[in-house]
């Protein structure tokens, strides 16, 4: 077990040192995190024996928990309904389409039958939050096409696990059943759509029937309605991915005590867990059975990540106002990530045939994504000219909630304090005491000398 534990923080610490390689050789930092895991793996330098797909995926499926709900945590309400109608669009019929397309694909240039070419395509439809937002980070993508790509990266992982189910249900049932399989399909959408918006709206009076008063406790108490809005979900019929995915959004638009802290140790969590993730899917993968598939891999990968998605993109946005420049990036964007290596295992774990080609077929492909369209993303949207000139002057600004939780302290004026109805200049308060801001009600009011303090304001201030 001290072995286990002291190989855990090597790699987490060789991880961590990638982070520094990846800006100066400009690698994408995921595909490092694979590289790692390969390189520990019982072909690489490590040696490490690790073959256990059923581990693997529930360690995945646990790890997108914390990726998915973090990310809707931090999924702006405004922003969500200006893209809502693309993205929507293109995390459901656009998924669909590219599951379609995926498998016909497959279908002609592999081995795999109808039904394993369908499972194939549904796992590699949805694009992915991680490798997405990983590879825009510090760009000045234009917002009204930032946020359709990271929206639908973010909400289409659902659609393609309900996907995934429906063709295991086709193994399972048989063709016969092809209508249960579709009734079972709208089931885990509409159930798990419900229990979202459900524990959205129940999380955080939840918290304040439970009286949470500090950071840390909050955090856990988030952690534990999560646990079981997924589990819960997913024990009635619903899909679990997507019931957390909205609960995060719903959430994150709430105003409540600790919420910048909150979102800021989900973030911790969701890097922990991709990292994770990344490293034992490539413990998992055996470099040498890459190079069978290298061929027909890259002409797959082709055919999906860039003819198809460019095709599905262009016809479902025709009715949106984008330019041809702008649809394009949209689809050269659609980058596959860890989530569709996760959802592969799910091939191995079911006992389908094709098991492990299906997985190797979906490494190579992923790795072809990230390094092909990740690496020259940045550039593509500077030689479109989709960045914008100048950095928007909101983004510099500081929100209150911010403030509350990085001043030192805050004091809320009751009917019995020595403050009330006096002027701030009379209070004579310490040299080193500063009031930062006065909330009253919904209004946020200037902490000027002449303001009057009243009953039920709430004063942020700091101390030196």
């Amino acid at each position: 077990m001290d072995y286990k534990i002291l190989v855990c923080g090597i790699l987490l610490l060789i991880s961590l040192l990638s982070i520094r390689v990846t800006k100066k050789v400009q690698v994408p930092l995921l595909i490092m995190f694979l590289f790692i895991g390969m390189a520990a793996g019982s072909e690489g330098i490590g040696k490490i024996e690790f073959d256990d797909a059923k581990l693997t995926q529930n360690i995945g499926n646990f790890a997108l928990l914390f990726i998915l709900f973090a990310g809707a945590l931090e999924t702006k309400k405004s922003d969500a309904m200006m893209a809502l109608y693309p993205s929507g669009i293109l995390a459901t019929v656009g998924v669909f389409l590219t599951a379609v397309l995926a498998g016909f694909a497959a279908y002609m240039i592999t081995d795999f039958t109808l039904k394993e070419a369908f499972l194939f395509g549904a796992i590699v439809s949805s694009t992915d939050a991680a490798a997405v937002i990983s590879m825009l980070g510090g760009s000045n993508l234009k917002k009204r096409i930032r946020t359709v790509i990271e929206i639908e990266s973010g909400s289409n992982d659902p659609m393609a696990y309900a996907l995934i189910l429906f063709v295991l249900s086709m193994f399972q049932a048989g063709d016969s059943n092809i209508f249960m399989s579709i009734l079972f399909l709208i089931q885990q959408i509409i159930v798990g759509a419900l229990m979202g918006v459900l524990f959205g709206k129940i999380t955080l009076p939840l918290g304040r029937i439970l009286r949470i008063e500090r950071e840390e406790f909050l955090t856990i108490h988030m952690i534990a309605v999560l646990f079981i809005c997924f589990s819960a979900t997913n024990l009635i019929g619903g899909n679990g991915f997507l019931a957390i995915y909205l609960m995060g959004i719903i959430v994150g638009n709430e105003r409540f005590d600790f919420r910048m802290n909150t979102i800021r140790n989900m973030r911790v969590a969701s890097w922990l867990m991709q990292i994770t993730m990344f490293i034992i899917l490539g413990l998992l993968v055996f470099p040498s059975q890459l190079k069978v598939v290298m061929i027909t891999g890259s002409i797959l990968a082709i055919m999906i990540t860039i003819v198809a998605r460019t095709a599905v993109v262009f016809s479902l946005m025709a009715p949106f106002k984008y330019t041809k420049k702008e649809k394009f990036f949209m689809s050269w964007a659609g980058l596959k990530g860890a989530v569709p290596i996760i959802f592969s295992t799910t091939a191995i774990t079911a006992g389908i045939d094709n098991s492990q080609g299906i997985f190797n077929m979906v490494f190579y492909l992923v790795v072809f994504s990230v390094l092909i369209q990740g690496m020259t993303l940045k550039p593509l949207a500077k030689y479109l000219g989709l960045v914008e000139d100048a950095v928007d002057d909101k983004a510099n600004e500081i929100d209150l909630e911010e403030l509350e939780e990085l001043s030192i302290k805050k004091l809320y004026l009751d009917k019995r304090s020595e403050y009330v109805n006096k002027k701030i200049k009379d209070l004579q308060l310490p040299k080193s005491m500063h009031i930062i801001s006065i909330r009253r009600g919904d209004e946020e009011i200037t902490p000027k000398g002449d303001v009057i303090l009243k009953v039920g304001d709430k004063i942020l201030f700091s101390t030196k």
